[in-house]
């Protein structure tokens, strides 16, 4: 089975999900706020994915990342274009401050796994 990229079937679901703008793989320069970053973090015979909420304060910008994280972990079976078995936190969502925008933000990994990792 060949591997899959996971990140827009991720993109398109949080999207529809969050109402938010959701970017993948990187923040533009403009981001537009509240926003949710997401990427692939590694993995082997899984897919680690890291979400990242940027917001204007540190309440909004966990309140993005902790709804992210539950509404992927509850609706992953909607994930079109790939066949996922399970989905899970691996952490509990961290604040956080980036340094190159100056805006709060806080982020989180899980665990997505799927048959085409």
């Amino acid at each position: 089975m060949d591997y899959i990229d996971t990140i827009p079937s991720v993109v398109k679901l949080l999207k529809t999900l969050l109402g938010v703008r959701v970017y993948g793989n990187r923040f533009p320069a403009n981001a537009e706020l509240p926003s949710l970053m997401v990427r692939s973090a590694g993995g082997t015979d899984y897919t680690r994915l890291q979400l990242i909420a940027r917001a204007n304060s540190d309440s909004e910008s966990m309140g993005l990342a902790i709804n992210a994280m539950n509404r992927l972990e509850n609706n992953a079976a909607y994930l079109s274009g790939i066949r996922v078995v399970w989905a899970e936190r691996e952490s509990v969502p961290v604040p956080d401050y980036d340094e190159d925008t100056g805006k709060p933000e806080a982020w989180v990994y899980l665990r997505l796994e799927h048959l085409e990792a």
